[in-house]
């Protein structure tokens, strides 16, 4: 039967938005250990955000404030400023209200600076607009374009411990190559609200994994659908869609990450009956991650005229 997916998109900001990178710290190396792994592609990753400006009141009335939310991760695939994410946490934020306008942010994080008092600096971010250039609904992507492209200096510096230095930015290492089952893997995003980058680590459950849909005419029948899928035994939460998954032994991103397979919750007899609130069927996160293979936004990078 078809999969029933549960996309990923996470929750109202609680402050407004910031200003505008950094080469990996570790050149690629034969093979990579998960912290390696991370360093090497932390600079291209970020944060997806968006303000939703309501329509005004009535005459007399105070504006509504705008709405800023939170929506998922991205990463950059272009030193042209071209960052991709999961297409619906772009189109329909849960969040948003169902008039008004929105604008899409993309926020750079800052790199971590040992301080002279033997702390550690994290967690500020550059924040430029950016407008959505390309879609592909069928594989959930989105191609986005920066406002202020930080490979040109166009973003700025941050002072941190006596120093400037420039947000994180880098162009990830993609791989088209099909990985196979049981290879180590990892994701690293913004779930849940978090400020620093968050990277869940796990194996690829299948490489050969699909959706089926209806034969028109015949819903009887049904077929494979082209867009095929990774399933990753990775744990992941609202706030990681749209964010690289990658090989940890050699840092390249393999696909996106977009949703994770809901499990039913069911009575505790031995039975399969599904418990339900409202005549609603309660689910919970199976640990199987939906992910999409990066070819397909290799073909969307073609397409534009930004691939390699």
């Amino acid at each position: 039967m078809t999969r029933k997916l549960t996309i990923l998109t996470s929750s109202l900001l609680c402050s407004g938005l910031l200003v505008s990178a950094q080469s990996p710290r570790h050149a690629n190396p034969e093979k990579m250990n998960l912290a390696d792994a991370v360093d090497f592609v932390r600079p291209p990753i970020m944060q997806i955000t968006a303000r939703i400006n309501p329509l005004p009141g009535s005459a007399g009335q105070d504006a509504t404030p705008p709405i800023f939310a939170r929506l998922g991760t991205g990463f950059i695939v272009n030193s042209g400023g071209y960052v991709i994410t999961a297409r619906h946490i772009v189109e329909s934020p849960e969040e948003a209200p169902t008039e008004g306008t929105k604008h899409l942010f993309v926020r750079l994080a800052s790199p971590i600076v040992d301080l002279p008092d033997g702390t550690k600096f994290r967690g500020a971010f550059g924040t430029t607009e950016a407008e959505i250039v390309d879609e592909d609904a069928q594989h959930d992507l989105a191609l986005l374009k920066m406002h202020q492209n930080p490979f040109q200096g166009e973003m700025g510096k941050i002072e941190i411990g006596g120093r400037s230095v420039s947000y994180l930015h880098g162009v990830a290492t993609l791989s088209s190559v099909r990985d196979r089952d049981g290879e180590e893997i990892a994701v690293s995003g913004y779930p849940l609200e978090n400020v620093v980058l968050i990277t869940t680590s796990g194996h690829l459950a299948t490489a050969q994994a699909f959706d089926t849909e209806e034969v028109p005419g015949a819903p009887t029948l049904r077929m494979p659908d082209t867009a095929n899928s990774y399933l990753a035994d990775i744990h992941i939460n609202p706030g990681n869609s749209g964010g690289p998954v990658y090989a940890v032994d050699s840092g390249k991103v393999i696909g996106v990450c977009v949703a994770y397979d809901p499990a039913p919750v069911v009575f505790g007899d031995g039975g399969h009956e599904s418990v339900k609130v409202n005549n609603r069927p309660i689910d919970y996160n199976s640990g199987l991650a939906v992910v999409v293979p990066i070819r397909y936004v290799i073909d969307m990078l073609k397409k534009n005229k930004l691939a390699n």
